[in-house]
């Protein structure tokens, strides 16, 4: 029920995602995936893809989609607009969905939005012709300035319409009804046929990044972090541990790369080989993504173990 991401291509085809061809839909913010499960009952027949950066909401939504044994549903815990920039092709989307986006109501917050002049863009690209964005918000700034954005890219015509019952049936949705709150709601429909070239943010590569080095394991007592900054994100150094009952080191890091946050554990153990000493090395804990931020990671603690005294014997990064 999880999406597979190190194990697709950037992009992948619809098939490739969950193995049969059919309408695909992308739902941003799924919360306790209660709409998502609508969306993948009443239309046995699509594709349904889930992401929300919550991992709260992932957790209640795997529980609550697991105990309907759907096959039809894949989450992400992680970005909708990583998915629709990298994992999905030109002209893939039938369909997406958008149920009380949050408005970052403070001035200072309004480039957090999902919605601005560049996501309409990105939109036009992945959508089928006729394919559409369906949007429900409580918020009538926010709707009005997105519906502004959506007309003024050239792409899309307006149906504004009473929100669909199955929107409001979220807990968040009774506390606003139950407050006398009005809600809006738009079909964002593509109309124009041509659209933009927007290429993936994010080059996947087939092999993870790793380093061979010569030399001790170094002794250490403390640990200070490390921020590593390079053209299109960082990455963070943030610990570093021996192991229990075995030799080496492991770190513990975090790379930052637009719409994606990587998790990482590096591990530095004596290398099964007579021709080198050590190998670093990403383990597979949390399934991640040989990218620019995991090659990143691996350059920044080669860099720190060099310091303290190691040869690069090889590297892969």
């Amino acid at each position: 029920m999880l999406l597979d991401l190190p194990n697709l291509s950037f992009p992948a085809t619809n098939a490739e995602i969950f193995q049969r061809d059919a309408p695909l839909i992308l739902e941003i913010g799924f919360g306790d995936g209660s709409f998502l499960e609508w969306v993948a009952t009443s239309h046995p027949e699509w594709n349904c893809l889930g992401a929300d950066v919550a991992r709260g909401s992932v957790a209640r939504a795997f529980k609550r989609l697991r105990r309907r044994e759907l096959s039809n549903i894949l989450l992400h815990h992680g970005s909708g607009l990583f998915l629709l920039r990298n994992l999905l092709q030109d002209q893939s989307l039938f369909r997406a969905y958008v149920n009380f986006p949050d408005p970052w109501k403070k001035l200072r917050h309004a480039e957090r939005r999902l919605f601005q002049p560049f996501f309409f863009e990105l939109l036009a690209a992945r959508l089928t012709q006729g394919g559409s964005l369906l949007l429900t918000t409580d918020n009538a700034p926010y709707f009005e300035q997105t519906v502004l954005f959506a007309r003024e890219s050239g792409y899309f015509r307006i149906i504004k319409t009473s929100p669909p019952p199955a929107a409001l049936l979220t807990k968040y949705a009774y506390k606003w009804q139950r407050e006398g709150r009005s809600f809006y709601h738009a079909e964002i429909q593509k109309i124009s046929r041509h659209h933009p070239k927007i290429i993936p943010a994010i080059y996947k590569e087939e092999r993870m990044h790793h380093a061979l080095l010569s030399g001790p394991i170094p002794v250490i007592t403390e640990f200070e972090k490390i921020i590593h900054h390079f053209s299109s994100g960082h990455v963070v150094i943030l610990d570093a541990m021996y192991m229990i009952d075995q030799e080496g080191l492991v770190f513990v890091a975090r790379s930052h790369e637009p719409e994606l946050v990587q998790e990482l554990l590096l591990q530095l153990r004596p290398a099964e080989s007579k021709d080198t000493d050590l190998l670093l090395s990403i383990l597979n804990f949390g399934k991640p993504i040989a990218t620019r931020g995991t090659s990143e990671a691996v350059k920044a603690i080669t860099q720190w173990l060099v310091q303290h005294g190691l040869k690069i014997l090889d590297k892969y990064y």
